[in-house]
């Protein structure tokens, strides 16, 4: 009786030991990457979310409360709500293109074809170029008069009776440039995942739509599309992120301009904070730029429950 009620000891006293380190085995797991998470975005955020509340001078020093009178006062800034409605804009653009194109390109090369592998590699390509790489690249392909843009439409004989467009230079364009250049840039990723999730579509969903004499668009509204919607569902999310915190390309090829018609939100944020150093201003549109962000994707995880299908 003895040992076995010191045996019984021994496991009491050891099972206390063996929940512990299987409760701190995940965080010693998290714990590098948290401590980078903190310091490099918990911490800035906090700060920046204090400083709007603040008269903050030169040197980041904290000189008054002022409560909320920094929001109220931003939007009554002009160009403010300009730069806002040029992100909106962007992403008005932006977000069905960028969803619409790798999509259809995942389509594309689900088809086992000649030549489907190459087409896979020179699709998911854009993944392996950087930003600022890809930038200049557009910039020549853009040019006015030795880019390849307008080469080819002179050739096709767009520009019989008009002049070549400046697709960098002209306030009507330049938008639009900037959005053919985001979506080049973000088509390869955004193509790996939907090709993944086309392919993992139930080939027996497929076989009794085609035997229903469904075609080949009506299964994929009917069958692809909802059998991917998890994945289309965070592709939408991603890219809702990306067009309206969008400053990359501004800051490379247009410098906001020309007459500020590219000056997104973000751009905003980083003339007012670092180039002018005036802290208030750009700490203060950052949070509504966060918050403005927040409520449009907290919007589309609404429609989440009735367009998304996890079976």
């Amino acid at each position: 009786m003895n040992n076995s009620n010191s045996a019984l000891g021994i496991t009491k006293q050891n099972k206390p030991k063996k929940s512990l380190i299987k409760i701190i085995k995940p965080y010693l797991f998290v714990a590098p990457i948290l401590f980078f998470v903190i310091v490099f975005q918990y911490y800035p955020f906090l700060k920046t979310f204090v400083f709007s509340f603040f008269k903050v001078n030169v040197a980041g020093e904290l000189t008054k409360f002022v409560g909320l009178e920094n929001y109220i006062g931003l939007w009554k800034r002009p160009d403010f709500i300009k730069s806002l409605i040029v992100s909106l804009k962007f992403a008005a653009m932006f977000l069905p293109l960028s969803v619409i194109s790798p999509l259809l390109l995942a389509l594309i090369a689900n088809r086992s074809k000649f030549l489907t592998k190459f087409y896979q590699t020179c699709y998911a390509l854009p993944m392996a170029v950087s930003m600022s790489a890809a930038c200049l690249i557009f910039k020549q392909f853009l040019h006015r008069r030795v880019g390849l843009f307008n080469y080819l439409l002179e050739n096709m004989g767009t520009y019989d009776n008009m002049t070549p467009i400046n697709w960098l230079g002209d306030s009507t364009w330049a938008l639009p440039a900037l959005v053919l250049i985001s979506i080049w840039l973000g088509i390869g990723f955004d193509f790996m995942l939907l090709l993944a999730a086309v392919r993992n579509v139930p080939s027996e969903l497929m076989e009794a739509a085609s035997l229903e004499g469904a075609g080949y668009w009506r299964k994929v509204i009917s069958v692809v599309l909802p059998s991917i919607s998890p994945t289309l569902f965070f592709v939408i999310c991603c890219n809702m992120i990306s067009g309206l915190t969008m400053a990359g390309p501004v800051m490379i090829l247009t410098d906001g301009g020309p007459l500020g018609s590219t000056s997104t939100l973000i751009y905003y944020i980083y003339t007012t904070g670092f180039r002018s150093t005036n802290y208030t201003l750009g700490s203060t549109a950052s949070i509504v730029a966060f918050l403005i962000t927040f409520v449009f994707l907290l919007l589309n995880f609404m429609y989440e429950k009735r367009g998304v299908n996890y079976d």
